[in-house]
C-alpha cells in the first residue's frame, strides 16, 4: 500500500523538502539531512509527517525501521500508519501488549485519522474496523453540516441582495462538491436571477426620471463657481485630508451631489464618510451604485445595531426610485412595524402607500 504524502495534516514543510531535494545530494547525504531533522526537537510534528511520507514513499524501508527504533526508544512520535504497514509487509503479527499500546498511543495524541486507509492489521484486531467506520461516518457527517452551512449561508446572502458575496460563496462550493448536479442548478438559477434584476434596475433607472420630484438646476455661473470650489478644494485636501468630509457635505448642501462625491474621495477612511457616500450616491440618483454600498456597509458595521435600520431604510428608498415599489414597500413596513418612532419611515409610507393598508 502506498501511503500518501500529507493526506490528513497540513504540509507546512514541503517547501525545505523540496529545496533538500534540489541540492542534488546523494542518497546516503539525503537520508543523513533528513536524519537530522527528524531528530531535531524543535520541528513540530505537522513538519516532520511530510519527511516520515517522502522516506516512505520512496522505499527506504530499512532505514525507516532504524529511525522508528530510535524514536520509540526516545519515546518520540512516531507515524503510526508507516509502522503498521511496515510491520503488515514484514508479516509481522502484533502481540496484544503492542496493539493496546499503539490504541493507547493514537488516542493520546489524537491520531485516530492516520488509520483511516491504513488497513494492515484489520485482520489481528477488529478496533481498526470499528475505529476507521466511527471516523468515516463523523467526517461525512460534519463534510455535509459544512455544506449545508454554506448553502444557508448562499440562501441568506442572496436574500440580502448581497449577490457578489453569494456568487463567491457558491463558486467556492461549486469547488468544492464539483459532481453535485444540484449545485448547478442553483447556478444556473442564480445567474438567470441575477441577470434579471441587472436588466431590471437599468431599465427602472432609464424610466426614474419620472418617479421623483424634479430639482432645479443650476445656472451656468452656478456651474462655474462650484466648478471652481471644487478645484480649489482638492488642491486644499491633498495636503488635508481631514477637510474632504466638510467639503462634501457642503457640496450636499449646495445640492452639487457629485461633486461631493468626488471631493468625498479624498477623505480619510471612516464611518463618517462611508454613510455620507451613500447618502450622496442617493441624492445623485446613482441608485444602483448605492445599493451595492450599502451591501457592504453592512457587512462592515454589522457589530452596530443601528446598521440594520440605516441600510434598510435607504435600501428601500433606492428600491422605490428604481421602481421597484413592491419590495421597497415590504422593508419600509418592517421598518415601521420594529420602530414605531421612525417618523421619515412612516411618512414615506404614506407617500409611496397613495391609499394602501398595510399589516
Amino acid at each position: 500500500m502506498r501511503l500518501r504524502k500529507g493526506s490528513f495534516l497540513e504540509i507546512v514543510n514541503e517547501l525545505q523538502l523540496r529545496n533538500l531535494l534540489q541540492e542534488n545530494s546523494s542518497p546516503a547525504d539525503l537520508r543523513l539531512k533528513l536524519l537530522r531533522l527528524l531528530n531535531d526537537p524543535s520541528m513540530s510534528w505537522e513538519e516532520l509527517r511530510p519527511l516520515w511520507h517522502y522516506l516512505y514513499n520512496i522505499g527506504e524501508g530499512s532505514f525507516i525501521t532504524e529511525t522508528l527504533q530510535l524514536h520509540l526508544q526516545s519515546k518520540r512520535r512516531i507515524p503510526f500508519d508507516i509502522l503498521i504497514e511496515l510491520c503488515a509487509r514484514a508479516n509481522v503479527k502484533p502481540g496484544n501488549s503492542v496493539l493496546e499500546s499503539l490504541f493507547k498511543g493514537l488516542k493520546k495524541q489524537s491520531a485516530f485519522d492516520e488509520i483511516l486507509i491504513c488497513k494492515g492489521w484489520d485482520k489481528w484486531d477488529k478496533r481498526f474496523i470499528e475505529v476507521r467506520a466511527e471516523l468515516l461516518e463523523k467526517k461525512t457527517t460534519e463534510q455535509r453540516q459544512a455544506k449545508d452551512n454554506m448553502k444557508e449561508k448562499f440562501e441568506f446572502l442572496k436574500n440580502q441582495r448581497m449577490n457578489d458575496q453569494a456568487g463567491r460563496v457558491l463558486k467556492r462550493m461549486i469547488e468544492l462538491y464539483p459532481e453535485d448536479r444540484e449545485l448547478t442548478a442553483i447556478k444556473h438559477n442564480f445567474e438567470e436571477e441575477w441577470a434579471r434584476e441587472v436588466l431590471s434596475n437599468h431599465m427602472s433607472t432609464l424610466q426614474v426620471s419620472g418617479l421623483e420630484h424634479t430639482r432645479t438646476e443650476h445656472s451656468a455661473k452656478d456651474q462655474e463657481m462650484l466648478k471652481m470650489f471644487l478645484v480649489e478644494g482638492e488642491e486644499q485636501v491633498v495636503d488635508h485630508r481631514e477637510l474632504a468630509l466638510d467639503l462634501a457635505v457642503t457640496f450636499w448642501f449646495l445640492e452639487d451631489f457629485n461633486r461631493g462625491l468626488e471631493i468625498l474621495a479624498w477623505a480619510e477612511p471612516s464611518e463618517s464618510a462611508d454613510w455620507l457616500r451613500a447618502e450622496l450616491l442617493f441624492a445623485s440618483r446613482r441608485f444602483v451604485e448605492a445599493l451595492d454600498h450599502l451591501n457592504s456597509l453592512e457587512v462592515k458595521y454589522i457589530e452596530f445595531p443601528e446598521t440594520t435600520f440605516s441600510v434598510s431604510y435607504l435600501r428601500a428608498r433606492c428600491l422605490h426610485a428604481l421602481g421597484q415599489q413592491t419590495s421597497a414597500l415590504e422593508i419600509m413596513q418592517s421598518i415601521a412595524r420594529v420602530r414605531p418612532t421612525y417618523r421619515s419611515a412612516h411618512a414615506l409610507l404614506l407617500e409611496w402607500s397613495a391609499g394602501v393598508t398595510w399589516e
